[in-house]
Formats: C-alpha cells, structure tokens, sequence
C-alpha cells in the first residue's frame, strides 16, 4: 500500500494546484513569469522593473536624442509560508484508502486553504492599493461607487476591458439593481459563468474572505478571521499588472502507517509559501473600496 499511495503523491499535489487554481476568486493574479527571476531557498522573488525615457525632438543634424532602458531586479520576500500535517487512520483496504485520501486533499484545498489564499490577497491589495471609505446602501450608491473607480482607472490610461471588479454578493445585487444591463455575459460569449461589468470582468467574492485586514492562526485550528481592526470590502477594481501571486511550494507529503511512528495512520503533510506581490509603480491600479466600520 506505502507504494501506490507514495506514486499517488504526484497525482493528488496536480489535483490541489488545479483546485486552487480554479476555486480561487483571484486566479486571474497569477504570475506573469517572464518578469520573475529564479525564487530562492528562502523565498525571495527577483521582480523585474523596467523604466525608460520618453519620446525627445528629432534633429536633422544630429538626428535622435540618445535614451536609457533601466532594467533593474527588485527583491521581494515571500511572506506567507503556512502548512498542514493531518493523519488518516490506517484501512485495509488499498483502493478504499485511495479515494478517502484524494477526497480529504480536495475538501482540504477547497474548504480551507483556497478561502485564506484569497483573504491574504485582498487584504494585500487593500493595504497597498487606493483605499476609499464609502457607505454603501442604495443601488445609487453602489453605481456611483464603482463609476467613481472606473474614473480613476481610465484616468490612469487604464482600459476597463482589461479590468477586473471583485465586488461581494451584496454589492453586485445593488448593482444590478441600479442598472442591471450594465452586467452581461460579454458579447458573443458562450458561457454563462463569466460576467461583465461595464466591460470588466466581474468576480463574486464570498463575504467570509473579503476583508481589509485579517489575521492568520499560528497553530491549533488554524484558519484565519477577520482582523479586530479589519472591516469588511465591497469592492476592489484593480488591472491585473499591479499585482501578481507567487508560490515558492505547494508540496505534499506521505508517510506510510509502517513510516509513521507516532500512530498506525497514514500521515499527510501539505506546505504553501506564497503571497501577492504588489508592484510600487502600479499599485495605484488598485482601487479598494469599504464602509470603513
């Protein structure tokens, strides 16, 4: 059994990437990784930043005015590295043993690492991106609310179509009670699962992960809550260049009952360093809205 559950190993890691991939409301964050060097040991990501002069008079003597392209690595820390061991009591039979432990590593990746993984993020992108207090009641208010940061995305030179507006169950019922042919399933699409906002890709977040602040549990249950001093979102519109989410490991470990010397169980341990790297000169393509109380 040790060997076909340790060559199951493999198959039940690509399960949870592919779990937390899709069942994470910030999946569209994902690296970009021709910008990202080689992440070390320690999780440190080497991030590229590229910065370059701007257009000049062309004379006809000396003809082109000579420029600079700085391209410069800066070092960004991963600052989350959360794990989990849980054990399995040991069964006889082999195929049972199987599908109890790839249904435990499914629950486990979508009960209870795929909602951290987004509350970090959207308390990342509240911390370093624009914060606005708005209270939001009315689907007036709501409409207002998020023409307000369409203003300020598309003043920045943003195009709202390449935007992403992550808004809370109740703030897209205001929303398509205001004017609820601004939401489509975009022209031409043939899926009902993605919707549009004024052309942005709109994502429901559930009220459980949407906050400005939260606090992660160190040891015993685990899990993360709201933060005392953390309020509740109802919306962030953010273009996907200013932040990008990283991971150094998402490992997963067996260890056989006969391995196994604390208790005749199969024992599995799941590791997760990661974290959403906010870029200093695009961060202002962040716009974090809540009631503030």
């Amino acid at each position: 059994m040790a060997n076909n559950l340790n060559g199951a190993v493999t198959k039940f890691t690509t399960r949870l990437d592919k779990v937390i991939e899709t069942a994470t409301v910030t999946s569209d964050l994902n690296i970009n990784g021709d910008l990202v060097g080689e992440v070390s040991n320690t999780g440190e990501a080497k991030i590229a930043k590229i910065a370059m002069q701007g257009l000049a008079n062309y004379n006809r003597e000396n003809g082109f005015t000579a420029g600079d392209v700085t391209l410069d690595w800066e070092t960004m820390k991963l600052a989350y590295d959360r794990g989990r061991e849980f054990s399995i009591d040991a069964l006889d039979d082999e195929e049972h043993m199987l599908i109890v432990s790839a249904n435990v590593m499914s629950e486990f990746a979508r009960t209870k690492v795929v909602p951290e993984v987004d509350a970090i993020r959207f308390a990342r992108l509240y911390e370093k991106g624009k914060q606005v207090t708005t209270e939001i009641t009315t689907p007036e208010d709501a409409l207002d609310a998020v023409l307000a940061a369409e203003e300020h995305m598309e003043g920045l030179g943003a195009e709202l179509s390449q935007c992403i507006l992550y808004a809370s169950p109740k703030m897209k019922t205001l929303l398509r009670k205001a004017q609820s042919w601004r939401i489509s399933n975009g022209e031409g699409s043939v899926s009902t699962n993605i919707e549009l906002f004024d052309g942005m890709k709109l994502r429901t977040v559930p009220t459980g992960r949407f906050f400005t602040k939260i606090d992660l549990t160190a040891d015993g249950e685990g899990g993360f809550a709201k933060a005392s001093d953390g309020y509740a979102l109802d919306f962030v519109v953010m273009h996907p260049s200013a932040a990008q989410a990283i991971q150094k490991h998402e490992k997963l470990r067996y260890f056989a009952p006969d391995v196994n010397q604390e208790r005749d169980a199969h024992k599995w341990q799941y590791r997760l360093h990661h974290d959403l790297l906010v870029f200093e000169n695009r961060k202002e393509l962040i716009y974090a809205s809540t009631p503030g109380k």
